[in-house]
């Protein structure tokens, strides 16, 4: 990839941690007692709010039951633990996507990851958010730019199919010189349900295809062959560089999109 990069994709994750955060005098130190109060009134409004999920499904299920006997009831024990989870994994993702100065003025960091900030580390955040939008929107310009006047030497059914963001890709088949794609598209904005390089080879493939969602491609030619570059993500949020080249591209529809 030469502008939807690995580390340009990071980037896109890293424009909004400023959004729900809220100013507060007492995370200027560090308290266990402030901490606590936070952890503990976050955690009673998650479960109320499941709660009345999983009393919402319940009722609408009641006139199901005879055909579905499959309503889970409200684990409370349950809730607290994935609370907790979701808790200690956002914590460890923010102390590694943020700059090690902006870490360093946080006097709690499990106080940050409750969304409370003093005025200093909220407007430091705001900055390293806002310089990484603009840097991923020029991007996305440049290419956009690129493409438009590149896009008037590719055969028109490049241009118009070859997008499959938000699909994944179910199958790769390889048959002598050619590649084949098998897509779901359920989550995209296509009804294109499998893509063939004809007369393709590999350049660059991190890992298996399979399992994998498309997040952004770019389209180049190249010595009078495509080369058509993907952006991918495995099931373990791992990303995927995967770059070929082929004579042609086909494309093969369902009958419809949902």
């Amino acid at each position: 990839m030469k502008y939807f990069t690995k580390e340009w994709y990071e980037l896109c994750q890293k424009t909004c941690f400023h959004l729900l955060l809220e100013e507060d005098k007492q995370a200027e130190t560090f308290s266990e007692e402030y901490f606590q109060q936070l952890f503990n009134t976050e955690l009673i409004q998650w479960l109320d709010f499941q709660e009345e999920v999983a009393s919402l499904m319940e009722t609408a299920e009641t006139g199901n039951r005879e055909e579905n006997n499959e309503n889970t009831p409200f684990n409370r024990e349950q809730e607290i633990e994935q609370f907790h989870e979701s808790f200690l994994f956002n914590q460890a993702c923010l102390k590694e996507e943020l700059p090690e100065t902006i870490v360093k003025e946080i006097a709690d960091i499990r106080v940050f990851a409750l969304k409370k900030a003093t005025r200093s580390v909220i407007n430091a955040v705001t900055e390293f958010c806002e310089n990484n939008e603009r840097f991923v929107a020029a991007t996305s310009e440049e290419y956009r730019k690129y493409f438009k006047e590149a896009s008037l030497a590719f055969d028109n059914e490049i241009v118009e199919n070859f997008g499959f963001h938000d699909c994944t890709i179910i199958k790769s088949v390889q048959d002598g010189n050619s590649l084949t794609l098998h897509l779901d598209h359920t989550g995209g904005f296509t009804n294109i349900n499998k893509v063939t390089f004809e007369n393709c080879m590999i350049i660059k493939q991190d890992d298996l295809l399979e399992d994998s969602w498309w997040l952004y491609e770019e389209v180049y030619k190249v010595n009078d062959k495509y080369e058509f570059h993907v952006l991918l993500q495995n099931s373990k949020l791992g990303l995927i560089d995967f770059i070929n080249s082929a004579d042609q591209v086909s494309f093969k529809s369902s009958k419809t999109h949902l």
